[in-house]
C-alpha cells in the first residue's frame, strides 16, 4: 500500500532519491550507527527506490507500472447519491440559511420569550429540575453575544443556589454545601453590574442544609446574610426562611436592608436566652429602646417601603416574649405598598377585633388563620368596612365561626371584586338571626374551598344516601333532612344562579354529594397518581373468593381498583349496572388504610362512590325487541352524576399535591398549604426524576412561594 507523506509531495523523483541516498550514506559513515548493532541493507532501499520512482511514473489513468497500481478515491454512499434527484443527502444550499447580521439585530423580545418557555419546561412541571435548566441556559450563553446578553440577566436576575452532588468537586469548606454559595458571593462582590441585577434568590438546598444541621446553623445563616448584603436590588428571598427568637440575627438585619424587598415572612418562635448580669445592672431603673421587642422589630420593618407581601406567624399559643398590639398594627401601617397580608397563631393581646379595622384599605388578598382574639361580633363587623372592598382573596382558617349570617356577609355584594374565597375549620356554622334565611351572592367568585372537616362521616357506600345519622331541619319548602345546613345553603345558592361567576369549587367533605351535583359530571374522582396506593387489601375476602377467575384463583391475586382504572373504557365493569366491581367498591373503601384519617384520597374515593352509585341510575335503557315482540337485549347506560350544562369544575386535588404521609394526625390541614410548607419541613427526601437528579433532596428540590398562601 503507497503512502505519501504530505511534507514531501513538492519533491522530484530525483531530489527524493538523493536525499534518501544521502540519508543513507551518512548514517552508514556514522560510527554510533554500528556501535547499536544495526545494518545496513542496501538492497531493501534499491527496492524502496525503485518503488517510489514506478508509483510516481503511473499515468493518471490509473495503469500498472511494473505490477504496481496507484490507489483511487472511493466515494461514500451520500456522494454518490448527493447530486441525484430527491437525494436524502442532498446539501441545503447556502442561500437558504439567514445571514448573520439577522442574529445580532433580532429583536430582545424572542431571545426573553424563548428562555420564558425553557423555564416552563424546566421549572414549571410537577418534579422540576433547577439543575437541568441552569444547565441549559450555560450553554445558550456559550453561542453567541447576543444569547450571552440575554441569559445573563435571566441567570443572574433569578438565581438558584443548589447544592453540590455527591461526586462534584468543589472546595472543601467547615459547612459541607456551601461551596457554590461562597463562590457567588465572590461574583457578586467582584463584579457590582451582576449583583445589581439580582432580583430573586432561590434557595431550597439550603433550607434542608439548615434545617439538618446542628451547630452550624449560625455559620448557614451568616453565609446567606452575607449573600443578601451583596444584591443592593434584591426583591424576593424564596427556599430559606429561619424563624425569628427577638434576638439580633444577622439575616434579619440584611433583610431589612434591603430597600426594594418585596415579600417578607416573620415566624415567631420561642428561645432561651441567656441574660447577662452587668446589662441588667446598667439598665436595671432605664428603658433603652435598643431592648425593648417592639421597637426592635418596628426598626427592621421600618425601611420595607416596597414590601408586597407580608407573613405574620406565632409559633406557640402562649410564647414568652409576645408582640403588641403596636407591634402589629404599626408595622402593618408603615408599609404603604402592602397588597397581601397573612396572619396565622397570633395571640389575642397582639391581634385582637379592633386590628381589623386597622387594616390598610388596599389590601388585595388577606388570610386570617387560627386567631383567638377575633370572634363572629368582630367578623361582622369587618365585613362591612371600607377595607373589604378591594378584596380579590379572603381565607378564614380555623377562627370558630358559629353563624351562617356571617359567612354570607363575605360572599356578598359588599366585596364587589372578590375572585377567591376559602372557609376552613373543624365545626360547621349552623346559628343565624333574623328573619331570613342568610343567602350567598356574588357577581365576580369564581373559586371557593369548603372545608367543614366535622362532615367527614363514616367511609361511604354504594346503597346509602350520604346522608348524616343526625340530621337538622332545614327552613326550605321541601323539608327534607340535610347532613350540614352550611353546605345546603351553598348548594342552593349555586342553584338558584346567585353565584354566576362560579368556575371551581373543592369540597373535601361533601356528604350529601350536595355540591357534586351542581357541577360536572366526572368520569372518575381518583387520580392515576395514587392508583397504586388504592388497592384492595391483600388479605382474602369473600368478594376475592367469589369473583376470583380460574387463573387467578390459584396465584390467589385480586380485583383491585388500579386493574379497575387501567381497564379500557368499553370493557370496563362499572359501563353496565350491577357490575361486580361496584358491588365490591363498598368493602374497598372501607378496607382501604387511607380512610382512617382525614386524607384528600378518602374524599375522592366518597365522591368515586357517589359516581358508581349513580350509574345505578341509568338515564336511557336500549331494546333489541324481534318480530315476535321478544326482548333479545337489554341494557341501560349513560347513568352519571353531575350536571352536563354546568361550568362549575368539582376539584379534588390538594395545594401542590400535598398528601399526609402520618395517618395518625387529624388536625393537620391536608388541603391548603401553610406555613410549614414554605418553610419545607414537609419535603421528603432520596427521590430521583427522569433527570436522575435528586428530587425533595439536595437539588432538584422547589420550594413553595410565599404567594401560593392565598388563593
Amino acid at each position: 500500500m503507497l503512502q505519501l507523506r504530505p511534507g514531501r509531495l513538492h519533491l522530484s523523483p530525483g531530489d527524493a532519491f538523493e536525499r534518501h541516498q544521502s540519508s543513507a550514506q551518512v548514517n552508514e559513515e556514522d560510527p554510533t550507527y554500528h556501535s547499536h548493532g544495526a545494518q545496513f541493507d542496501s538492497a531493501r532501499i534499491n527496492q524502496s527506490i525503485a518503488f517510489r520512482r514506478a508509483s510516481l511514473a503511473t499515468s493518471s489513468r490509473g495503469r500498472a507500472y511494473d505490477g504496481y497500481e496507484i490507489p483511487r478515491l472511493t466515494k461514500t454512499p451520500w456522494e454518490l447519491e448527493r447530486y441525484k434527484r430527491n437525494s436524502l443527502w442532498k446539501r441545503t444550499p447556502n442561500d437558504a440559511r439567514l445571514p448573520q447580521h439577522v442574529f445580532k439585530t433580532l429583536p430582545r423580545e424572542v431571545y426573553d420569550c424563548i428562555l420564558e418557555q425553557l423555564e416552563l419546561i424546566h421549572l414549571g412541571q410537577h418534579q422540576p429540575c433547577p439543575s437541568c435548566y441552569l444547565k441549559d441556559l450555560c450553554s445558550l450563553s456559550l453561542t453567541s453575544r447576543a444569547w450571552a446578553r440575554s441569559t445573563t440577566l435571566q441567570m443572574y436576575g433569578k438565581i438558584w443556589v443548589l447544592g453540590h452532588d455527591p461526586g462534584y468537586r468543589l472546595p472543601k469548606l467547615r459547612v459541607a454545601g456551601t461551596s457554590r454559595l461562597k463562590l457567588l458571593r465572590r461574583t457578586l462582590r467582584e463584579r457590582n453590574t451582576l449583583a445589581k441585577v439580582v432580583r430573586e434568590l432561590h434557595m431550597p438546598d439550603l433550607q434542608a442544609l439548615y434545617c439538618s444541621a446542628s451547630i452550624e446553623r449560625e455559620e448557614i445563616v451568616d453565609l446567606v446574610a452575607s449573600l443578601v448584603m451583596a444584591c443592593p436590588s434584591l426583591e424576593r428571598l424564596v427556599g430559606f426562611q429561619i424563624p425569628y427568637t427577638h434576638s439580633f440575627d444577622r439575616l434579619s438585619h440584611a433583610l431589612s436592608r434591603r430597600t426594594k424587598l418585596k415579600e417578607r415572612m416573620w415566624v415567631m418562635m420561642d428561645a432561651y436566652v441567656e441574660e447577662d448580669e452587668d446589662e441588667e445592672g446598667i439598665t436595671q431603673g432605664f428603658y433603652h429602646a435598643a431592648c425593648d421587642p417592639t421597637e426592635r422589630f418596628l426598626e427592621l420593618n421600618a425601611n420595607q417601603e416596597s414590601l408586597s407581601t407580608l407573613i405574620l406567624h406565632q409559633e406557640s399559643a402562649k410564647p414568652t416574649i409576645d408582640l403588641t398590639y403596636r407591634a402589629v398594627v404599626g408595622t402593618i401601617r408603615q408599609m404603604h405598598a402592602l397588597r397581601h397580608l397573612s396572619l396565622s397563631g397570633l395571640s389575642a393581646s397582639s391581634f385582637s377585633n379592633l386590628a381589623l379595622t386597622a387594616l390598610p384599605p388596599d389590601l388585595q388578598s388577606l388570610r386570617l388563620e387560627n386567631l383567638s382574639g377575633i370572634n363572629d361580633k368582630g367578623l361582622q363587623r369587618f365585613s362591612s368596612s371600607h377595607v373589604v372592598a378591594s378584596l380579590k382573596s379572603l381565607a378564614l382558617i380555623d377562627l370558630d365561626i358559629n353563624r351562617l349570617d356571617v359567612v354570607a356577609a363575605f360572599i356578598s355584594p359588599r366585596l364587589p371584586l372578590l375572585e377567591g374565597f376559602t372557609m376552613s375549620q373543624h365545626r360547621a356554622p349552623v346559628q343565624y338571626t333574623g328573619p331570613d334565611t342568610p343567602v350567598f351572592r356574588s357577581e365576580t367568585l369564581k373559586r371557593i374551598h369548603w372545608e367543614l372537616r366535622s362532615q367527614a362521616g363514616p367511609p361511604p357506600t354504594l346503597l346509602s344516601s350520604f346522608a348524616s345519622q343526625n340530621p337538622q331541619c332545614f327552613p326550605f319548602p321541601n323539608g327534607g333532612p340535610v347532613a350540614c345546613l352550611a353546605t345546603k345553603l351553598l348548594a342552593t345558592s349555586i342553584e338558584d344562579c346567585f353565584l354566576p361567576a362560579l368556575e371551581r369549587i373543592r369540597a373535601p367533605y361533601d356528604p350529601e354529594g350536595l355540591l357534586q351535583t351542581l357541577c360536572k359530571p366526572l368520569d372518575t374522582a381518583l387520580l392515576r397518581s395514587a392508583m397504586s396506593l388504592v388497592t384492595t387489601p391483600p388479605r382474602p375476602t369473600s368478594f376475592d373468593q367469589k369473583f376470583s377467575t380460574s387463573s387467578d384463583s390459584d396465584t390467589g391475586s385480586t380485583y383491585s381498583l388500579k386493574q379497575f382504572l387501567s381497564t379500557a373504557p368499553d370493557e370496563r365493569t362499572d359501563s353496565v349496572m350491577g357490575s361486580p366491581f361496584s358491588a365490591s367498591f363498598d368493602s374497598l373503601v372501607k378496607d382501604t388504610p387511607l380512610t382512617s384519617a382525614l386524607a384528600p384520597a378518602r374524599s375522592r374515593l366518597a365522591a368515586q362512590a357517589r359516581i358508581l352509585a349513580a350509574r345505578r341510575n341509568p338515564q336511557m335503557v336500549v331494546r333489541v325487541v324481534d318480530p315476535e315482540g321478544n326482548v333479545c337485549l337489554e341494557k341501560s347506560m349513560a347513568g352519571y352524576l353531575g350536571n352536563v350544562q354546568s361550568k362549575i369544575m368539582y376539584d379534588l386535588k390538594p395545594d401542590r399535591n400535598r398528601e399526609v404521609v402520618d395517618g395518625d394526625v387529624v388536625d393537620a390541614h391536608e388541603w391548603l398549604a401553610g406555613i410549614d410548607d414554605v418553610m419545607g419541613e414537609w419535603e421528603v427526601a432520596g427521590r430521583y426524576g427522569g433527570c436522575r437528579h435528586a428530587v425533595g433532596g439536595w437539588v432538584g428540590r422547589k420550594a413553595v412561594e410565599m404567594r401560593e398562601l392565598f388563593c
